[in-house]
């Protein structure tokens, strides 16, 4: 049956069709022109990031497969991961302080190691269901949430902790953000329910648009609600500049002048604070939170902020931008194993005809899983199949997946394809993370979070 491009893009096939071309072995019958060959769709190619040589992904592959590994596994390289702790680290010296963000790095191993080497015991946590495990297992950490959660959120906390538990010291190790005189009442009521005090932060918005106070010119009706409220005690300000290193244009220029535009306005706020609510602002230890992985550099010793946020810079995951962080190297890989090789590969509803001739030249790889968001690491040349894959390399049969490869490339069932992650927070889909040092695979494991919201 000729497949004309017309028929097939009306068949819908969710949407990955549109970037496939003339796939027919015949002309459309309203057509008296032939239509193009077909042609593969365009491919969304890795960031220039400084990725490990073949020898290091060929080195794992070998050691996975000695060890008897033979599904999908995530692993750090450690080296890496160390020298970008330390990186970070450098870069927020005192009287700056590093806040290791959790959300990015769900793991309490991982966290814990994070915060020995940079010696810090400053964490963000922005899944509050998470927040009892991290002050059990780290009970030195000192946790600033990092959004303003409804008060129910807030309630279920205190009632995750362990029977008999110090309410009011788990309180004072914890801050709270609120962006209204509401959420300042309600956290108010609550923290005389429970017959403790809490700690609040004032969320401010910088620049991001999606919460927070919205100017310095309206703080002063949440700071006066916080003054007089007999349960809570003031602990600062967090302003997220996440919207930094989006900026239009793309250039570090245009990425500075954004950064400059957000830390002149947390300044505004922070003046607004000094010069009104003199009280507050002269109470000891105050957090003036700000930064991320893509924007900490940003941070210097005469910024308004004292306290920048970073997460996942340490595994470099390939999501970030690169304009201020290029010194930080990707750390975290997806490992899949090869579950079998194709010679001349197939496509759902194409002839042989036609697949011969969208995929000459190709090899097709099916491997296991492939649902994380990605770039291909090693082999380099691999790419995602079209129709079963979307131009962003979404899977859209995430349990199995099939690849394309030049039909030079020695690919055979039994090798492992290895990806680089968009975020880390695909630790989530991971039971461990599996350690590598000097190239090869070591007996650590980092244990992740299991999936909570």
């Amino acid at each position: 049956m000729s497949l004309s491009r017309r028929g097939f893009l009306a068949s819908g096939a969710a949407g990955s069709a549109v970037y496939l071309t003339g796939c027919t072995d015949a002309p459309p019958e309203e057509s008296t022109t032939p239509e193009p060959t077909c042609e593969l769709p365009p491919v969304t190619e890795p960031p220039p990031l400084d990725y490990p040589a073949e020898s290091f992904f060929k080195a794992v592959s070998t050691n996975l497969t000695t060890a008897g590994q033979g599904t999908p596994v995530l692993i750090v390289d450690m080296d890496r991961l160390d020298a970008n702790i330390d990186t970070i680290s450098a870069a927020l010296a005192a009287p700056l302080s590093y806040r290791i963000v959790e959300k990015s790095l769900p793991s309490l191993d991982l966290l814990s190691y994070v915060s020995a080497r940079a010696k810090t015991n400053k964490f963000m946590v922005l899944h509050l269901p998470f927040l009892s495990n991290l002050l059990s297992a780290l009970p030195n950490a000192e946790v600033l949430v990092g959004k303003c959660h409804l008060t129910p959120a807030v309630q279920s906390f205190f009632q995750s902790l362990p029977v008999g538990a110090d309410l009011s010291a788990e309180a004072a190790r914890v801050t709270f953000l609120v962006d209204s005189t509401e959420a300042v009442s309600e956290l108010q009521k609550l923290a005389q329910a429970l017959n403790i005090t809490l700690r609040i932060a004032v969320e401010i918005d910088v620049g991001l648009r999606r919460s927070g106070v919205p100017s310095p010119e309206v703080i002063g009706s949440v700071l006066s609600a916080i003054k007089d409220g007999t349960a809570l005690t003031f602990a600062g300000l967090m302003g997220y500049d996440g919207h930094v290193a989006y900026t239009p244009g793309g250039t570090v220029d245009a990425v500075n002048q954004a950064g400059a535009d957000a830390t002149a306005l947390y300044k505004t706020f922070r003046d607004t604070l000094q010069k009104y609510f003199p009280a507050l602002a002269n109470l000891p230890n105050l957090i003036f939170n700000s930064g991320g992985s893509s924007t900490f550099p940003l941070y210097k010793s005469d910024s308004p902020v004292n306290d920048v946020a970073a997460g996942g810079g340490v595994l470099r995951p390939a999501g970030y931008p690169d304009h201020l962080i290029s010194a930080l190297k990707p750390a975290i890989f997806i490992a899949a194993p090869v579950l079998r090789q194709y010679t001349k590969p197939q496509l759902p509803f194409f002839t042989e005809a036609q697949s011969a001739d969208l995929m000459k030249d190709q090899q097709g790889i099916a491997v296991q899983g492939g649902s994380w968001p990605y770039y291909f690491s090693y082999p380099s040349d691999v790419r995602p199949a079209p129709f079963v894959n979307d131009a962003t390399d979404h899977n859209h049969v995430p349990n199995q997946t099939l690849l394309t490869a030049p039909a030079s490339t020695p690919i055979k069932r039994g090798d492992w394809i290895f990806f680089h992650p968009r975020q880390s927070d695909v630790i989530f889909q991971f039971q461990e993370v599996l350690q590598v040092r000097g190239g090869q695979l070591t007996n650590d494991v980092f244990a992740a979070y299991p999936r909570r919201f």
